[in-house]
């Protein structure tokens, strides 16, 4: 069903307008209220969540294929043998720049891209042997997708985790796989 969504975003907008519709029409009757306040109610939240489902999945499309236009991906970086406490513990969001057994990454605010922070050139990088591994409640609490996948790598720097979704983990295991020795 959400690749089925993915495919047709204005039709995912108008079904979810058309329940969104159909609950608000019911909730309006079984409450007691007229039904042309029920009906218009019904229509007004229809249009407004049906709109808002509409807009928002035309709006990250883009961000992605902007970056796929310079081979760039949006991935989630840590460092899981730092101190604990220290900010590089933690999921930190960016766009991955992969090269021959390289990633340069450059922190960003969110999904409109805004870069923050200084960016990181990984090096070195190889497959640490560990197998990869989904995203579990205590990743996602700190904001990365659960549809996610982690990859750990070897640096020159110790180990990192990135999390990425599938295309974008596929496309670094094959930068770190290719360049290898």
């Amino acid at each position: 069903m959400r690749k089925w969504g993915e495919m047709h975003p204005a039709l995912r907008a108008v079904l979810v307008g058309a329940l969104a519709c159909a609950v608000i029409l019911a909730a309006g009757l079984i409450a007691g209220g007229s039904p042309d306040d029920a009906i218009a109610n019904a229509v007004f939240y229809a249009l407004m969540v049906g709109g808002g489902v509409f807009f928002l999945t035309k709006r990250f499309p883009t961000t992605a294929e902007k970056l796929d236009e310079h081979g760039d991906l949006v991935v989630f970086l840590r460092f899981p043998d730092s101190s604990p406490g220290s900010l590089s513990s933690i999921w930190q969001m960016g766009i991955a720049r992969p090269g021959a057994r390289r990633i340069d990454f450059q922190p960003i605010v969110d999904d409109t891209l805004i870069p923050s922070g200084r960016s990181k050139a990984l090096t070195g990088l190889g497959t640490s042997g560990v197998p990869v591994r989904k995203v579990n409640r205590h990743d996602n609490q700190q904001g990365v997708p659960l549809d996610f996948r982690i990859l750990t790598l070897d640096s020159d720097g110790g180990v990192i985790e990135i999390a990425a979704g599938p295309a974008n983990l596929q496309k670094l295991e094959h930068a770190v796989e290719s360049a290898s020795p």
